[in-house]
């Protein structure tokens, strides 16, 4: 009888098992379906941060067109990580980022933020553009892209022609090349072409964050203050800069948050210095990692008749070296020296400026100073809010050695090597706090002016165009033109009319 109850109870069991696993595999099929409908109802609207599900990032990618996502990694290569077209579905995408973690999380105090991957996409109305992948909706709009159809190219067609805007090319695309409906022709592999020109490097430099100017003996004394106040809630965003022809587009996306250690440093006069030589300056410099990603993509101009290249290039600053708390003093008796000195890569003070340039496309805020009183010559204040604003940002030029990396590679990369710069965004952050103050006011020696950089760039997320502050000022009367702009006209070179750096 006993056998018998056993013999059931494994009869039973089997019967059991064999009615589990249908139902075992239809709770996964329904688990799954269940995590991909909540993913595609998550994805859509998420505009604050990526969604991740078994390791893979989700993005819902809007819009029309092509798309390449690919990833920087720290041994200079790029690693593509999905090519295809926009569409309903959520796309899957797993990001190697552990490597940058890895890299950058070596235990020195520094602040640090992984690079986000990127999306290079062409609308199908004829638009390339660049974006950071640091939400999961995705809008492959071309507000923020190259033209490719007619838009800018207008303007080239007078330059280039001679003859009216909207005068029609005398070439036709080549054999299966995509006519973007204006000037420009696209290689119909240029998703599958993209990936062996791709490539990336890091550069690790002391770099000039706020600087100041006096020529020609413009101001007799100076003073001035200028605080960087660098914590969690200061994102890194990648610049990004489109070269074709003479044309470059400028736009910055948002990257990630730093993290790690904070830096705080206050740099002033005290009480104020003279201005004791022709060409007098003083820059605030701190160690800067950061990388540089370039690619290119094969087009035809129908216009020349010939192939040409878009030159794509961008900038990211990744860690901070410099961090700690200091403050630094400068007197006309003592120097320069510190009366709080606590951190690692202590800040250096210098005469002459360490980077590769300000971009050319700066605009050069000014102002009238009159001889003889105190004047103010710029006071502004950066800090955090909820959005990228002109007022929650900042901008460094980029070091020289990134510089002239891009410069040796091409004529075009050049040209926009001389564009970009390195963007910081102060963003509201629970627990963490970011500003940067900067302050300059001049006695004039005589009627002179006061000027400062501004650094226009498109936003993603807003479309117009951005006034980023690169706080570097100059005091000139005007005889000496070191400025992109000049100061008594206030009309600015563009770095299609300006030589290489």
């Amino acid at each position: 009888m006993v056998k018998f109850i056993r013999n059931y109870e494994a009869i039973d069991m089997g019967v059991a098992m064999k009615i589990k696993k249908p139902l075992l595999v239809l709770l996964t099929l329904i688990l799954i379906g269940g995590t991909m409908v909540g993913a595609l109802n998550y994805t859509t609207n998420n505009n604050e941060t990526v969604v991740k599900i078994f390791g893979y990032n989700a993005y819902r990618i809007h819009g029309s067109g092509r798309y390449v996502i690919y990833y920087p990694l720290p041994n200079g290569s790029v690693k593509i990580l999905k090519r295809g077209k926009a569409g309903f579905f959520p796309t899957f995408v797993k990001v190697p980022e552990e490597e940058w973690v890895k890299a950058l999380s070596t235990g020195e105090k520094a602040l640090y933020a992984p690079p986000t991957p990127l999306i290079l996409y062409v609308t199908e109305d004829g638009k390339l553009g660049v974006k950071s992948l640091s939400t999961s909706r995705v809008e492959l709009d071309g507000e923020n892209a190259l033209d490719l159809k007619g838009g800018i190219q207008t303007t080239e067609l007078k330059t280039v022609s001679g003859k009216e805007a909207g005068v029609q090319t005398s070439h036709s695309c080549p054999n299966q090349w995509i006519d973007l409906g204006g000037r420009y022709c696209l290689n119909p592999q240029w998703d599958l072409q993209f990936d062996s020109t791709a490539k990336a490097k890091t550069f690790n430099e002391w770099i000039s964050v706020a600087g100041l100017k006096v020529e020609n003996n413009a101001a007799e004394e100076v003073d001035f203050d200028w605080i960087l106040y660098l914590t969690r809630s200061t994102y890194s965003y990648w610049t990004v800069g489109i070269g074709v022809g003479p044309f470059t587009v400028l736009s910055v996306s948002k990257g990630k948050q730093f993290d790690g250690w904070t830096l705080y440093v206050d740099y002033q006069s005290f009480p104020y210095l003279t201005v004791n030589s022709d060409n007098w300056g003083r820059y605030l410099n701190i160690k800067v990692e950061y990388i540089v990603a370039h690619a290119k993509v094969s087009a035809y101009d129908k216009l020349r008749g010939d192939y040409v290249d878009i030159d794509v290039a961008k900038v990211y600053p990744m860690k901070i070296h410099s961090t700690g708390k200091y403050r630094i003093r400068e007197s006309p008796t003592k120097g320069t020296y510190f009366t709080e000195a606590d951190g690692d890569n202590a800040p250096r003070i210098t005469t002459t400026p360490s980077m590769w340039r300000i971009p050319n496309d700066a605009d050069w805020k000014r102002k009238w100073l009159n001889a003889g009183s105190w004047e103010t010559v710029v006071d502004i204040y950066q800090t955090q809010g909820s959005s990228f604003s002109s007022s929650t940002s900042l901008s460094i030029p980029i070091g020289y050695a990134g510089g002239k990396y891009l410069a040796s590679l091409s004529p075009t990369l050049s040209r926009v090597a001389n564009t970009l710069s390195l963007t910081v965004g102060f963003h509201t952050y629970t627990g963490a706090f970011s500003y940067a103050k900067y302050s300059v006011y001049v006695k004039p020696k005589k009627d002179c002016y006061g000027m400062y950089s501004v650094f226009g760039v498109n936003w993603e997320l807003t479309g117009p165009e951005v006034s980023v502050p690169m706080v570097f000022s100059v005091v000139t009367d005007g005889k000496v033109s070191s400025p992109p702009c000049d100061p008594r006209t206030g009309t600015c070179t563009t770095s299609e009319e300006t030589a290489e750096g």
